[in-house]
């Protein structure tokens, strides 16, 4: 089975509005095939805090709700181990990205997933990375 590591941006599209989201449709395709078995989906536990704090600032009177929705689909967690967290500070390092970028993607390598993600940025600076897929090049 395949599996991948959601990170927020992608996670986010399952509850926010679909006119507003690019990717929507993909992002909602690969929820139905987790969903149905077809591939597996975990996610660091930082995902929460992020999407916890966007659905906040953007939604405020929708936030509890979206969010109770993402928790009952119960994303498996990937625990940071010491190995992650160094991999973490070698990639700001060498590449200038952000530790909370960095953290899903050494979640995707302690899994062997592949960390499928919106954020062009993120994926622009790992470009040599076969880890990530930029969820427009899912399907």
């Amino acid at each position: 089975m395949k599996k991948y590591i959601v990170d927020a941006s992608i996670i986010l599209k399952w509850v926010l509005e679909k006119e507003k989201e690019p990717d929507h449709d993909k992002a909602a395709g690969l929820l139905r095939s987790w969903v149905s078995g077809a591939v597996g989906i975990a996610a660091p536990s930082l995902w929460t805090y992020e999407v916890a704090n966007i659905l906040g600032r953007a939604l405020p009177d929708e936030a509890d709700q979206k969010m109770k929705m993402l928790l009952d689909l119960k994303i498996g967690a990937v625990d940071c181990s010491e190995q992650m967290i160094h991999q973490c500070f070698t990639w700001m390092k060498e590449y200038q990205v952000t530790f909370y970028d960095s953290v899903y993607l050494a979640a995707a390598y302690a899994i062997d997933a592949v960390l499928l993600t919106g954020d062009e940025k993120f994926c622009e600076k790992m470009k040599n990375d076969n880890r990530i897929c930029l969820l427009k090049n899912l399907f």
